[in-house]
């Protein structure tokens, strides 16, 4: 691993963490979130940008793209990551997901 990709990594990360706080500024109900959950979230959000830019190289897109998608990715946090593991089961051929009895 060169010391080019960590940047990238925490770029991406930086990136989705902040999609994921500017969506929790952004909700309709102005109460203040706790700490927890406005910790938790930027935590999902900066590992939802963080997948996206491993979907991203695996696919080829480089460049402002990356940094778009992965902004975005944060902002939309747990629904893209549903997508990114039906992406992966497609590619992969390996269920991720519980089977419902």
């Amino acid at each position: 691993m060169k010391i080019e990709d960590v940047w990238e990594y925490l770029f991406a990360v930086a990136l989705a963490s902040l999609g994921g706080l500017a969506r929790l500024l952004n909700r309709k109900n102005k109460k203040p979130a706790p700490w927890t959950q406005i910790l938790s979230e930027i935590f999902v959000a900066g590992f939802t940008g963080l997948m996206m830019l491993f979907v991203l190289r695996i696919i080829g897109v480089s460049g402002a793209y990356t940094g778009l998608l992965c902004g975005l990715a944060g902002w939309l946090g747990p629904r893209v990551l549903d997508s990114l593991v039906k992406f992966s089961e497609e590619k992969t051929g390996v269920s991720m997901t519980e089977k419902k009895k």
